[in-house]
């Protein structure tokens, strides 16, 4: 009893009785397969399925917020402005000190000591030439009036010397009527003739006199006029070192101190640096928002490979870093604007969600932006706006096809692969 083969008996022998369950019906199986068959065509056949892509982005204001950069190199010496005040565009902000120091002192300082005492010598100079202007031309119109009196009683004496010369013309014609009828002798007649050519020599150099007279004023009339232009030459060339002169301390002013301006009209939101500060080009100095803002958008960055599929009123949904999706959920936006050129890195350098892959690659992006149904959030009774710079996450749907074109999609890709050229 104690051998191998019954000891083996004994382990292995059933302890119960044996029962044989039925097996399942062929038609369940083939029904159930049947089902499942006509279920997965359908899917495929009738199903859709959207692509979707996933885009980054940031929420900014229009008109967006702008940002003021130092354009030189030195030190802030005086601010102007505070957090939260409103300027106006043209406003000073800033005070930046780019002056150069030896040991003789500021250079900048110097030179502008030097300019004003050459602006002030000229001042002197061309004061000095307008007084010499008026003295020479006062004397010149006093010269000319003495010979405008001259002129005009030597131009009465002339009248009154032709009048007399008219008489004693008709006398000697009456004379010699009177010698014809010899009532005169020859020697009256003679002696009244010598007297009219010697009035009519005197009346010549009356009349030469005259002439003078009138030349003379004439000539001071040129010389009065040549005179003033002599003046206002040499005034006009005083002038012309005073206004480069002035635009040389203009220059000087710039190499001194630089006055850091708002161009837009706006309110202060955050100062970047503070008095005794040093900046360099390029740092960041202050940031301007705008009084009134129109309305928030989602700036998005989308590839070239979606952006045919995209059109403006397509809705995307949005999850916003600043609120949470496991609490708040996805929020609807819209379409609106869609750039038709590829977006500058310059341009994407401005905004921080722009992908760093687009900075560092060919890859074209276009910029889109998205208005959001919600300008504000609401949590426990609280309005949470938004605000410039929140990160955001987009999902965009675009092409839409059905299930078995998905899944024969790599089917394509071979035929291309072999196929020729489409022309033929």
């Amino acid at each position: 009893m104690f051998r191998r083969e019954a000891v083996d008996y004994q382990r292995m022998r059933l302890r119960g009785r044996t029962l044989l369950l039925p097996g399942i019906p062929f038609w369940a199986v083939a029904s159930l397969c049947f089902f499942f068959i006509a279920a997965f065509l359908t899917f495929i056949i009738a199903g859709t399925y959207s692509r979707r892509i996933n885009v980054s982005g940031e929420i900014s204001t229009y008109p967006r917020a702008a940002t003021l950069y130092s354009g030189v190199q030195g030190t802030v010496v005086k601010r102007y402005v505070h957090e939260g005040q409103s300027v106006e565009a043209g406003s000073p902000v800033y005070q930046i000190d780019v002056s150069k120091s030896t040991r003789n002192g500021v250079i900048s300082e110097n030179e502008r000591r030097d300019i004003d005492n050459q602006l002030n010598r000229i001042s002197q100079i061309v004061s000095r030439l307008e007084s010499n202007k008026k003295a020479t031309l006062d004397m010149l119109e006093k010269q000319k009036e003495q010979y405008i009196s001259a002129f005009l009683h030597s131009t009465n004496i002339l009248r009154r010397a032709q009048e007399g010369l008219r008489i004693m013309k008709e006398n000697m014609d009456n004379y010699r009527q009177y010698q014809k009828l010899g009532l005169v002798n020859k020697e009256q007649l003679i002696s009244q003739v010598a007297l009219y050519y010697q009035q009519q020599n005197s009346l010549l150099g009356l009349s030469v006199q005259n002439d003078n007279n009138s030349l003379q004023i004439t000539s001071l009339d040129s010389q009065i006029h040549t005179q003033a232009a002599d003046f206002d030459n040499q005034i006009y060339q005083m002038e012309l070192q005073r206004f480069e002169l002035q635009k040389e301390r203009t220059r000087n002013d710039a190499d001194d101190t630089i006055i850091v301006r708002a161009l837009a009209a706006g309110r202060i939101d955050s100062l970047s640096v503070t008095v005794g500060q040093m900046v360099n080009p390029g740092d960041s100095l202050l940031q301007i928002t705008p009084e009134k803002i129109e309305y928030y958008a989602l700036v998005l960055w989308v590839p070239d490979n979606a952006i045919p599929y995209i059109n403006p009123g397509d809705r995307v949904n949005i999850r916003y870093e600043a609120f949470p999706v496991e609490k708040f959920g996805q929020f609807a936006g819209t379409v609106s604007v869609i750039s038709r050129t590829p977006a500058s890195l310059q341009e994407m350098h401005s905004y921080r969600s722009a992908p760093s892959s687009a900075l560092n690659t060919v890859s074209p992006y276009y910029k889109v932006i998205v208005r959001p149904e919600m300008q504000e959030v609401r949590y426990v009774g609280k309005r949470l706006r938004l605000e410039n710079g929140i990160q955001a996450q987009s999902t965009m749907f675009l092409e839409k096809r059905k299930i078995y074109q998905w899944m024969i999609a790599p089917f394509y890709d071979m035929k291309v692969s072999t196929s020729g050229p489409v022309n033929e």
